[in-house]
């Protein structure tokens, strides 16, 4: 049985593509990677703050990493839900700029906390705020743009990650460095801060422009959708479509989620690496891993995407396997061996290599996820698949390196070689969930090439 006869023919209005120029979807496409950029400066900047966090609030890595981790997940993946059900019916422009507007907020609030449980809440705030992006941006995506021609922008978009990684890495170590120097500062109505959470303060509160902005670019989809409310699936009708559907969407789910433990928890410890092993400073590490995760990432990124279309065109079945497997075995072979490589400029070398394999395959799995969704669900699988990939990624990741590090190795500076254990068993993982999913993913495209979505 085909997407399409399992749905009411209403599901499927014309798509938005037909009411917007190429222009002015790629320009859509473009501002929503700004976007994103913004989410992750502001997730991983933490990642360089490891130190002076751990000094004044008296933390071990694995206490830190619930930070990084289970705080964020929690309501990151538990409000995306609701939020998705909420982008299937009304604005998603409206529901983008309130989400930016809160993630910048509680990100300037981290600046604020002076306890463990203070920036514990405010990072929870932060995850409530981004939970509101990926879903809406996935389907506003989808709309603009045919199945044959999605891996691309969808790639585009997830640019974001390397690049607001990276950003986070090269700005925020320069920054960091320099705020240090001065020390803390005693600011209005704020009181005295310390140099990590003026950093905080800093990244936080121009994100409120960007709210702004979002209310003039992004598309309002409302009209769109208002004139087939009476048709729109009740959560609980999402699920049980996902559920029959469970081979499918297990394996996008599954396999991304694998990618993310060594993408969230790599980028949360790698710079912790090379201050620790290498000896570079904060400034230097996050110059070095700040340029590579986003100059590699970039090119991962635009020939994933490149190559799941030029497949998905040759009547390929086979793109998520065909892409995801080279990719995962190309983070062993970077990432793995170049955290526990003895020769320094090896290690280094495959390092910077490995940004071109973290999570730069996600638009290609992005791109299959909406090709076999229905239009009308797309909102609320999209945000019940992030709920799976960032409970695997983000809870499991930064927390099973540093608890490795804790309590499998017990000394800091072994911290490369949980990197490599992590990272290596998550990529294996990934690779058997996608051999074992293959052929219920090749059927399920077949039949939506053949009957229609």
């Amino acid at each position: 049985m085909s997407i399409a006869s399992e749905l009411p023919a209403a599901e499927a209005p014309a798509s938005a593509s037909t009411k917007y120029s190429a222009l002015h979807a790629w320009g859509v496409v473009l501002f929503l990677m700004v976007l994103l950029t913004s989410s992750f400066i502001d997730r991983a900047i933490l990642s360089l703050l490891v130190k002076p966090i751990r000094a004044d609030l008296n933390l071990t890595d694995t206490e830190f990493s619930y930070l990084a981790g289970l705080a964020f997940v929690v309501l990151y993946t538990f409000t995306g839900i609701p939020l998705g059900w909420v982008a299937d019916r009304w604005s998603k422009r409206g529901l983008i700029a309130g989400g930016v507007a809160v993630w910048s907020i509680m990100t300037a609030s981290c600046g604020l906390a002076n306890s463990f449980w203070r920036l514990f809440a405010s990072r929870v705030g932060v995850g409530v705020g981004e939970a509101t992006l990926s879903p809406s941006s996935y389907a506003l995506i989808a709309d603009l743009f045919p199945p044959e021609r999605r891996a691309r922008p969808l790639s585009v978009f997830t640019l974001g990650i390397p690049i607001g990684n990276g950003l986070a890495a090269m700005i925020g170590g320069s920054v960091i460095a320099a705020i240090a120097a001065i020390g803390p500062v005693d600011l209005p109505l704020v009181g005295v801060t310390k140099p990590w959470q003026s950093v905080f303060l800093i990244i936080g509160l121009p994100g409120l422009i960007l709210a702004l902005l979002a209310l003039a670019i992004v598309p309002d989809s409302k009209h769109r959708v208002a004139a087939h409310e009476e048709q729109q699936p009740s959560f609980g009708a999402v699920v049980t479509y996902m559920w029959r559907h469970r081979d499918v969407y297990g394996t996008l789910a599954f396999s991304l989620g694998c990618f993310a433990i060594y993408g969230y928890g790599g980028n949360q410890w790698f710079p912790s690496f090379l201050m620790r092993v290498h000896g570079l400073t904060v400034a230097e590490a996050g110059l070095f891993f700040g340029a590579s995760v986003m100059g590699m990432g970039v090119i991962g990124s635009v020939f994933a995407g490149w190559l799941g279309d030029r497949l998905t065109q040759k009547g390929r079945l086979d793109v998520l396997s065909a892409t995801g497997i080279p990719y995962a075995i190309g983070m062993i072979v970077t990432g793995s061996l170049g955290t526990i490589c003895p020769v320094e400029w090896l290690s280094l070398a495959l390092v910077s290599l490995s940004g071109f394999f973290s999570l730069t395959w996600a638009g290609v799995n992005i791109s299959v996820l909406q090709t076999v969704t229905p239009v009308r669900m797309r909102g609320q699988v999209s945000a019940t698949y992030l709920f799976i990939t960032n409970m695997t990624g983000l809870g499991i990741g930064p927390t099973a390196i540093a608890a490795s590090t804790d309590h499998i190795f017990h000394r800091d500076n072994a911290v490369g070689l949980s990197i490599a254990l992590v990272g290596t068993l998550s990529m294996i993982a990934a690779i058997a969930i996608l051999l074992l999913g293959r052929r219920a993913i090749e059927r399920r495209l077949m039949a939506v090439s053949v009957q229609g979505a």
